[in-house]
């Protein structure tokens, strides 16, 4: 091989070397090039769904690519949550999962397949909802503070109180805690059995979420006495806060966040976090939340991760006060 093969050679390689190091820069350059999977750990139509769904058509606007979603239920969204886990890191796979996939299920299910806070990359928290003590309105009382005066005159200091989800569950005896009362939780499937319990007097207060409540409270079935949020609800303006009933300090919102599987490329998880927070603005996109009972998000990155982690510990704190093991 003479000296001009051997150089024409080298440049070649060198030139190839160059075009395979370039790659995957210009692929996250182009990101997305394709459609992209947001998975949902809960059957279609409820609230996560739905934030999901329109998350997906606004993605897909500012994208100019498709966001399809998949739902992935079962074991309070540790199926759909595991799937994201083991995805490839390449931001073609997302996750919205509710807090409750990231922050209870580590605290109360055994062997979970998935670390919350090692196993993805925080995009952003889309949104934050209250939930709503509610009791059966044959209960002499109208407000929270008069609840827990009830409990501890007439009940020994104890409610029966409706389980709808394990992430309910927690708030509940939190609010328990905080209020110097105990719940005796009574397990349902859901928060629509627990209503309809709720209702017939099987149980005395539950602590659930507003879509499932509203409809029986503005007819008279149920009373609302109070949100576990720091601020009022824009759904709810006239419902007081819990600390404003009595409870100075408590603020628990059940919230919903974007994630992507971890070792996704940074520039890859800018461009979402850059567009998700664009989307959150939108005045559209505030009052479909609002309609769902929820406030827009404006946590992304490192703060929602340290969010993330402070609330597992939180809620391990609140099942070992409770005795409440996991399962």
């Amino acid at each position: 091989m003479d000296k001009r093969t051997s150089r024409r050679a080298l440049l070649g390689s060198l030139a190839a070397l160059a075009l395979t190091a370039n790659a995957p820069v210009y692929a996250q350059d182009s990101y997305p090039d394709k459609p992209v999977r947001i998975v949902v750990g809960f059957a279609p139509g409820g609230t996560n769904d739905i934030l999901a769904r329109t998350l997906s058509i606004k993605l897909g606007e500012k994208f100019k690519q498709s966001f399809v979603v998949d739902n992935k239920p079962g074991a309070n969204s540790a199926i759909g949550n595991d799937i994201v886990a083991k995805a490839k890191p390449d931001g073609y796979t997302l996750l919205v999962s509710s807090s409750g996939g990231l922050t209870v299920n580590p605290v109360l299910m055994n062997n979970l397949a998935y670390d919350p806070v090692k196993d993805y990359e925080p995009i952003a928290l889309l949104g934050s909802f209250p939930l709503v003590v509610t009791i059966n309105p044959a209960l002499p009382v109208t407000t929270m503070a008069g609840l827990v005066e009830y409990a501890k005159k007439n009940k020994g200091g104890s409610l029966d109180h409706g389980v709808a989800t394990s992430s309910f569950q927690l708030v509940a005896e939190s609010l328990a805690n905080t209020a110097g009362i105990k719940f005796n939780h009574i397990n349902y499937r859901g928060s629509g059995p627990t209503v309809i319990a709720l209702i017939g007097g099987e149980i005395q207060v539950a602590v659930l979420d507003s879509a499932a409540v509203m409809t029986q409270v503005k007819a008279g079935k149920l009373r609302a006495l109070a949100v576990t949020t720091a601020k009022r609800s824009a759904a709810l303006p006239d419902l007081p806060t819990a600390a404003e009933s009595g409870l100075p300090g408590y603020d628990v919102p059940i919230w919903t966040a974007l994630m992507a599987p971890k070792g996704t490329p940074e520039p890859v998880l800018a461009k979402l976090r850059n567009a998700v927070k664009d989307i959150l603005a939108e005045k559209d996109t505030i009052d479909k939340l609002q309609a769902l009972g929820m406030d827009p998000g404006n946590t992304d990155g490192p703060a929602l991760m340290k969010r993330i982690s402070t609330d597992i510990s939180r809620w391990a704190a609140v099942a070992r006060t409770a005795n409440i093991k996991p399962e």
